[in-house]
């Protein structure tokens, strides 16, 4: 399977594409993220608190009717990029996806939205 192949398979440009995301620590443990997403053309801006960043971009996927359970997760660290894998599913539909980034979070995040586009209702 070629690089590209793998790409338009597992992380496919789909409605959903993340323009800007910011986290920050807030009580109990929590954080609070704030991401611009766009959506069909549609620019949206959502909030959400949760445990982590996951939880939180879990939340705001729900939030555009996008949402995604994580059933299995890996990651592995190459020199300075992190790649994350999850198996997604929705409704009883399952896709594999990835993404990669700078942290952990930024490729949990990428992962998240190539999972809701390949699961997206529309």
């Amino acid at each position: 399977m070629t690089t590209a192949h793998f790409d338009t398979t597992y992380a496919p440009t789909g409605s959903i594409s993340l323009e800007a995301f910011t986290f920050e620590a807030c009580r109990a443990d929590l954080v609070h993220c704030t991401a611009k997403l766009r959506v069909s053309q549609r620019a949206v801006r959502l909030e959400a608190t949760a445990s982590g960043v996951i939880g939180a971009m879990t939340s705001m996927l729900y939030d555009i009717d996008a949402g995604v359970e994580i059933v299995s997760i890996s990651q592995q660290v190459d020199d300075e990029e992190v790649t994350t894998y999850l198996l997604c599913d929705a409704d009883g539909r399952r896709c594999w996806s990835y993404g990669i980034g700078g942290t952990a979070d930024e490729s949990a995040v990428a992962a998240l939205i190539s999972g809701a586009n390949q699961l997206s209702k529309g």
